[in-house]
């Protein structure tokens, strides 16, 4: 993506807080937060990847922590992860 480029915002559906699909939700943005990071981690060195790693890790914790709140299988997370990505998210 280059300066002055911005991504196309997809309107979401509003969303009950504390649901078990608001969990749904969180899984599915940590997920393309992570794709993100990835990419934008192939592009830097040193402190940054650091720093990137651990950003990383604290999604990931923030994850896990909304799937065992509401007992979310990992094939039910995986599940509507492809069924977001089908619908164009």
């Amino acid at each position: 993506m280059n300066a002055g480029e911005s991504d196309p915002v997809r309107a979401l559906p509003a969303v009950e807080i504390g649901t078990r699909e608001s969990a749904l939700c969180t899984i599915c943005n940590v997920a393309a937060a992570l794709e993100r990071l990835h990419e934008v981690r192939r592009h830097v060195r040193g402190e940054h990847k650091r720093r990137l790693d651990e950003v990383a890790v604290i999604l990931r914790v923030i994850a896990l922590e909304a799937q065992a709140t509401y007992a979310i299988s990992d094939r039910e997370a995986t599940a509507f992860l492809e069924e977001q990505r089908v619908k164009g998210g």
